[in-house]
């Protein structure tokens, strides 16, 4: 499969892994890497941590995306990492409601498809995507604990960016 994503989408440049480019197909494919890497990582109504990147697809989409902003010889950590491609797969099922219930949203371009600014918006005016993040310990409760991997720092964002607004 990724040979085959690799010819047909990463060959085009970093603007072709944007949700709303793919194809029906590819859109398809890669909502099901990304409902299986949601699915391994985040249960409902249990908060738990892992560092899994998901599949090599959606972690070439970050580093493409991640290389064309800081250049081809930038490197980035696990925990960084594994925050990207979650946000990724949140963008990806993003798009996939959007298509399927025609909920009007601004597409994402290279320099916010990685923000979690995208999520928090979506969240609010979808109640039941903001609902899945919050059940899901992607979007925490009301407390903050310093020190914290990854997933508690994606966590933080997300709230910070809802209580700000």
């Amino acid at each position: 499969m990724l040979s085959r994503f690799s010819n047909e989408v990463l060959s085009h440049g970093s603007s072709a892994v944007l949700p709303q480019n793919l194809s029906d197909y590819w859109i398809k494919a890669l909502q099901k890497l990304c409902d299986d890497f949601l699915d391994s990582n985040f249960t409902i109504d249990q908060c738990t941590e892992t560092l899994d990147m998901g599949d090599p697809v959606l972690v070439s989409c970050v580093h493409e995306v991640l290389h064309s902003r800081h250049g081809a010889g930038s490197e980035f950590s696990d925990e960084e990492m594994a925050e990207k491609v979650t946000i990724y797969a949140l963008s990806i099922t993003m798009e996939t409601i959007r298509r399927e219930s025609g909920i009007q949203l601004p597409a994402p371009t290279l320099e916010n498809l990685l923000s979690i600014d995208r999520i928090v918006q979506f969240g609010k005016i979808n109640p039941d995507f903001g609902q899945f993040l919050e059940r899901a310990c992607i979007a925490p409760e009301n407390e903050t604990s310093a020190g914290e991997g990854w997933l508690q720092r994606l966590k933080n964002k997300i709230f910070s960016r809802i209580t700000e607004s």
